[in-house]
């Protein structure tokens, strides 16, 4: 794929995201929408904390940016909502296709634990399923694991599939200096055996679906101005 081009942006104005927002109401200066949008906006590709990240990891080094989807919506396979990814990033990775699935954070949660969102409901059982078995794990080990990064990662790798990419990361672009419920994501990372036991890392690869998967957590100071 040595055709790939770099492309700008999907959005250069950061409030341009506001329509696509699911909760407008929290869009202000230094809350996640607004910290995330306001960064990869200004940077028209990757922002600095993340470009550095990127550099320092052997498979993403050479990492080009080609374009940005925000608040991309991915089907899980299964009856309920889709997985609403903050932005989505298409990435030329050595000459092949790489999707990042970016979710941004500033203190808010990652959501309802997996035992809290299931209410046993069929629906959610199968959904519950073909999560665990795209991620490779037992359904029975994840009570306790945050839901919204369960659906975040497998989003990745439906739409690494979608674009034809061989390698997808769900990586956390966290705007807390105290990197607020990063003890959630390393539990996570631990439980789905990619361990990240340290922000401003990626993990170890695994294939799952053909896809070469990894996750990742940036450190970054929210945007001024």
């Amino acid at each position: 794929m040595s055709s790939i081009r770099t492309l700008h942006i999907a959005i250069t104005e950061p409030e341009e995201i506001i329509p696509r927002l699911g909760k407008p109401t929290h869009w202000k200066p230094g809350r996640s929408a607004h910290s995330l949008a306001t960064s990869w906006a200004r940077a028209n590709g990757f922002p600095r904390r993340v470009a550095s990240v990127l550099a320092g990891d052997h498979d993403y080094r050479n990492a080009r940016f080609i374009a940005g989807i925000f608040e991309r919506q991915t089907g899980l396979r299964s009856e309920g909502n889709p997985s609403q990814t903050d932005l989505l990033v298409l990435a030329a990775v050595d000459g092949s296709l790489a999707v990042i699935g970016v979710e941004g954070k500033v203190d808010e949660p990652f959501g309802e634990s997996v035992d809290t969102w299931d209410d046993r409901s069929p629906g959610k059982t199968r959904r519950l399923a073909g999560l665990c078995q795209t991620l490779a794990i037992d359904p029975a080990n994840c009570r306790a694991l945050r839901y919204q990064l369960l659906h975040r990662c497998a989003a990745a790798i439906y739409e690494a599939q979608n674009f034809c990419g061989r390698q997808a990361l769900m990586l956390v672009h966290s705007f807390s200096p105290a990197h607020a419920c990063f003890d959630d994501f390393r539990d996570f990372s631990h439980a789905i055996g990619m361990p990240v036991d340290e922000p401003d890392g990626l993990s170890g690869a695994r294939t799952l679906e053909d896809v070469s998967f990894r996750i990742g957590w940036v450190s970054d100071r929210p945007p001024t101005g």
